[in-house]
């Protein structure tokens, strides 16, 4: 596996590593009705998700991508592979074509932008425009979306194997003691 230290890095802005932002619709807590689609709103904690509602009418759904939050946990950034519902408190960053990996590669350096604002200076829509990453690049000098997806499915193998091989371990060990 290539080292983070052994690929180049350049700066692009979030616009251009993200086309696709959008931020979520005000719905109050008062409207909300009973359901089961994920509501992401800006808690640092459950990857976002503050609950789950049945609106269907007046919101924005997403899927398949990241969100920021843009007040509360200022920041705070996840990946949602799921459809849901996002409040006005988060903003949408997507790419089409972008697989799991690559996003959960892109969410920690997202995340960052948490050391420059706070509950007092929140992210608005024209801040995170203007906001940049350095991401790793191929030697054209492009995007390189394709290493990122590698180099995070190395670390999932990676910290999955001791768990899996464990687990297979005690399987065979109570299939040999009769099960329990």
């Amino acid at each position: 596996m290539a080292e983070l230290s052994d690929v180049k890095w350049k700066e692009f802005s979030l616009t251009e590593i993200f086309p696709i932002i959008k931020r979520g619709k005000r719905l109050k807590k008062s409207d909300h009705l009973s359901g089961v689609i994920p509501y992401v709103s800006s808690t640092a904690t459950t990857n976002g998700v503050d609950g789950f509602i049945g609106n269907q009418g007046r919101v924005r759904v997403f899927n398949n991508c990241l969100t920021v939050a843009n007040s509360g946990s200022v920041g705070s950034t996840f990946y949602h592979s799921y459809q849901f519902i996002a409040s006005d408190h988060v903003t949408q960053l997507k790419r089409e074509g972008l697989d799991k990996y690559a996003y959960l590669f892109l969410a920690p350096l997202v995340q960052r932008l948490s050391e420059k604002y706070s509950f007092n200076r929140e992210i608005n829509d024209d801040r995170l425009k203007r906001e940049k990453l350095i991401i790793p690049v191929n030697e054209h000098g492009e995007m390189d979306f394709e290493f990122m997806s590698k180099y995070m499915r190395e670390i999932e193998i990676r910290t999955l194997k001791p768990i899996i091989d464990k687990l297979c371990i005690r399987l065979i060990h109570n299939e040999i003691s009769g099960g329990g």
